[in-house]
């Protein structure tokens, strides 16, 4: 069981008319717009540092290290930026009470992450994947981590449905195919890496890559219609890339974010702290077809 802290204003929005399979909308936020502007920096600065260990016995032109240049990666547009839904592992997390479900007033959703979730309609591959803390492992801990993923883009490829495809770039454009490992590293790896203070949240995300939707991803986009790469249908991504949706901060600044489907089966329970908050979360279970659900006090 994995859980996800917010307020009750969030809940209501969250929840959708049961039985539809789309019971359930969580927002996916970009990651530019979350608080901490140096987080994602951090996770490439640390797989540049990481990374030649991973491709040390590699032709320098089939290296990728250098490529994770925080300045370069930020200004270009044409890179995947991840969006990100912040779920954690325990119920009872008096930080996450306080920091993310209205100081202990909100409310906390147990998902059951064992049901089967159809993600159609979104092309992308969607990750779920506990977040690392630095100084909280050791480098070589995160080293090991960092190897991993990167066979884990190289697998992905070259057992996937176009293997043959990913086997003749492996072949042919060996260049190519190491640059889409640092893709797959850019979207899976970076984005898990966090500092050592953010360590009470035991945070697992789902990360979901995508371009975002500006005048040169869509052009290119649309000249690759009718075709299929990777097994990806061109119209589905280019949807997809043009469904980002926005909100207004009461600052003035816009939040970036998807919207991410799950269906009803997935939410198990609820769990509250603030006991004057029972009737309502009753009432909102109930009218929204969820008023099956167990709700459960914790202390």
């Amino acid at each position: 069981m994995l859980y996800h802290y917010t307020s009750i204003q969030a809940l209501e929005g969250i929840l959708r008319e049961s039985p539809s399979e789309k019971g359930l909308c969580f927002w996916a936020s970009r990651y530019d717009c979350f608080g901490d502007k140096e987080e994602y920096k951090i996770g490439i600065e640390t797989i540049k540092a990481l990374l030649p260990k991973v491709e040390n016995k590699l032709q320098s032109d089939r290296r990728v290290a250098s490529t994770f240049d925080w300045n370069s990666i930020k200004e270009n547009i044409m890179l995947p930026m991840p969006y990100v839904i912040s779920l954690t592992k325990r119920c009872d997390n008096d930080h996450m009470w306080e920091n993310y479900a209205d100081h202990g007033h909100g409310v906390v959703l147990a998902l059951d992450e064992t049901k089967k979730v159809s993600f159609e309609g979104m092309p992308h591959m969607i990750m779920l994947k506990p977040c690392i803390y630095k100084a909280k492992v050791s480098n070589e801990e995160l080293f090991k981590e960092i190897e991993t993923e990167y066979f884990n883009g190289a697998f992905g490829m070259l057992t996937g449905p176009k293997k043959e495809f990913a086997l003749g770039l492996l072949k042919d454009y060996p260049q190519v195919f190491v640059k889409l490992i640092a893709m797959y590293l850019l979207g899976y790896a970076a984005p898990r890496i966090k500092e050592k203070k953010y360590y009470r949240e035991e945070e697992v995300r789902i990360i979901i890559p995508s371009q975002r939707p500006n005048s040169e991803v869509l052009f290119l986009l649309d000249q690759f219609k009718k075709t299929k790469i990777l097994d990806i249908n061109i119209e589905d991504m280019l949807y997809m890339v043009k469904d980002e949706k926005r909100r207004e901060k009461r600052d003035g600044e816009f939040v970036y974010y998807r919207e991410l489907y799950l269906p009803s089966a997935v939410l198990n329970k609820v769990y509250i702290k603030d006991a004057k908050q029972l009737s309502i979360i009753e009432n909102i279970l109930a009218h929204k077809g969820f008023g099956d659900r167990e709700i459960i006090m914790i202390k």
